[in-house]
């Protein structure tokens, strides 16, 4: 029975991440989050960028700096009132420090763009 308990308790943590909510679904229009992605994109100090589709709303990039290159991958899909974002970034290790940069840096951007924006006007009618 103790192993039972034991092995069940392993498998449940084990599996725990997988029943978690992903962090990459953001509650905006796919549109908001790809001119995020794309102003993160357009930074030569990070990114370098091998294509961009802006239809399918997909891109191509290489981190700058990185000692072995690979080309990443994002792509946006809409997803409920929302929008996800796949992050296709491979590095070597558990520790994926350049995906963790890109999601910040692509928050950073849609904090900024969602600041800019103009905000709706507020009407009165003028009744008394």
């Amino acid at each position: 029975m103790l192993k039972f308990l034991i092995t069940s308790f392993l498998m449940l943590i084990i599996a725990a991440p997988a029943l978690a909510k992903p962090r990459d679904v953001y509650q905006v229009s796919c549109d908001d989050l790809w001119g995020a992605v794309k102003d993160t994109l357009n930074n030569p100090g990070n990114y370098g960028i091998s294509s961009v589709n802006d239809v399918e709303q997909k891109a191509s990039f290489v981190v700058i700096g990185d000692l072995v290159v690979y080309t990443d991958k994002v792509a946006l899909t809409a997803k409920g009132g929302g929008c996800a974002m796949k992050t296709s970034i491979l590095e070597d290790g558990p520790d994926n420090p350049d995906w963790r940069q890109f999601h910040h840096r692509v928050e950073r951007s849609l904090a900024k763009l969602q600041a800019a924006k103009p905000k709706a006007a507020v009407t009165t009618t003028g009744q008394r």
